[in-house]
């Protein structure tokens, strides 16, 4: 199976006059692209990647092969997609709702409550994510700390625990080794292992980690 590109982990502001006007092509493109990859969701939710082919999605979907195939040249390209549209929503809405100047909630109140949104989302996406995984598996990929999602959660997360130690809710900590440690601990591959391997509830991993890293600093 092919893999799908790493994407470019660097995260910028799009250059909004270089967007074109919205035109009737560009909005049955956007429709088509909403119909795949919802298609592609609902077949990987209930079969093994292995199982899933473009015809079947470009079937699901009601999109023919041709156009399909325009936009997707293989199922790789298809998850590759689907995660990014899903992971970017997801960011999207924590950036949104984890600011100092949006809750009056203390900074550690807002880092239990980011901790509990990541890993509900990770399980709720646990078979995306695992399909993902698995085909890097075998691929030397760009380092974890340089992706999209860790920058985001990392620019959402330091702000935080600087706020909290300002605040005098917690002493003075490293707060860079702080949030690298407690992102590594929320990847997709850190809680399969816990859940699949080790028999953890997401209730019991999530505790664990509240306790490590807001009740233990």
């Amino acid at each position: 199976m092919k893999h799908p590109d790493e994407h470019h982990p660097e995260i910028c502001e799009p250059d909004k006059e270089a967007t074109p006007p919205i035109t009737r092509r560009g909005e049955r493109d956007t429709e088509y692209r909403r119909r795949i990859l919802s298609a592609a969701r609902s077949l990987l939710e209930t079969n093994d990647i292995d199982h899933v082919t473009m015809h079947q999605i470009a079937k699901e979907s009601g999109v023919g092969q041709g156009t399909l195939y325009r936009r997707y040249t293989h199922i790789g390209d298809v998850c590759s997609d689907l995660i990014k549209s899903t992971t970017t929503r997801f960011i999207d809405s924590l950036e949104a709702k984890y600011t100092l100047t949006a809750s009056t909630e203390s900074g550690m109140a807002q880092v239990s409550a980011c901790i509990h949104d990541v890993i509900d989302f990770v399980d709720e996406n646990v078979t995306l994510l695992s399909v993902i995984s698995s085909m890097h598996a075998d691929k030397r990929s760009v380092s974890i700390h340089k992706k999209p999602f860790f920058i985001r959660l990392n620019n959402i997360l330091a702000p935080l625990l600087h706020h909290a130690v300002q605040q005098g809710e917690i002493a003075a900590i490293d707060v860079t080794l702080t949030v690298n440690t407690i992102l590594i601990s929320l990847f997709p591959e850190q809680y399969l292992y816990h859940k699949d391997v080790l028999g953890y509830t997401k209730e019991e991993f999530t505790d664990g980690i509240c306790r490590l890293f807001v009740k233990g600093i």
